[in-house]
């Protein structure tokens, strides 16, 4: 019988990703859409903003350019040790956000305990932890923000005509006005981030 799919979330500090380390010294907001991980090589789909305007300062000997359309970057670099790892034990990379410091959290989907268990011997030279995904992923809707959001939705606040305003949701709800925007607009901008960052 096939052994279930492993869905883990990786935390590493510092890794030595040339992409990375080029981002951080250089002021461009910039996302990874996707990454092809290979023992040697990896590619990286990156959104850059004003690509155009930033590209010479983008510029680096160890990192090999490709322009893609839609605003997409392509960017080739030797493999960083999660990258290497992941190439190792056959893993996806099926996110990626980037914090301050350098600290980068990959969401990789694994075929099974030994795959898993590859990956981490594979990782070396570099602090690292990780912890199996669920249901409650960080990020993911508070119970309020889940109640408002399917409130709006069912009562029709974003129909073309809308049939029911904030005052009428925040009444509604038995809560502020202001609450029920606060709490709205947190709910909508997660999800279009998750959207964008795991669709687009």
């Amino acid at each position: 019988m096939p052994e279930n799919l492993i869905e883990i979330i990786l935390t590493a500090e510092k890794p030595s990703c040339g992409v990375l380390k080029k981002l951080s010294t250089v002021n461009v907001s910039a996302r990874i859409f996707q990454i092809n991980p290979e023992i040697e090589y990896t590619n990286h789909l990156m959104g850059i903003e004003n690509y155009s305007k930033n590209k010479e300062i983008l510029r680096d000997d160890n990192i090999t350019v490709y322009k893609n359309q839609r605003d997409k970057t392509w960017m080739e670099t030797k493999s960083c040790e999660i990258c290497r790892a992941s190439a190792v034990s056959r893993a996806m990379i099926i996110s990626v956000k980037i914090f301050e410091n350098q600290k980068v959290q990959y969401k990789v989907l694994l075929k099974n305990e030994n795959s898993l268990k590859n990956l981490l011997e594979s990782i070396k030279g570099i602090k690292y932890g990780y912890y199996e995904a669920d249901d409650h992923l960080p990020g993911e809707l508070t119970l309020r923000q889940k109640e408002i959001l399917y409130t709006a939705y069912s009562k029709g606040y974003f129909d073309f005509t809308r049939r029911i305003d904030l005052n009428g949701m925040a009444q509604e709800l038995g809560i502020s006005k202001k609450s029920v925007q606060a709490t709205l607009r947190r709910g909508i901008e997660k999800i279009i981030e998750e959207y964008i960052f795991n669709n687009l």
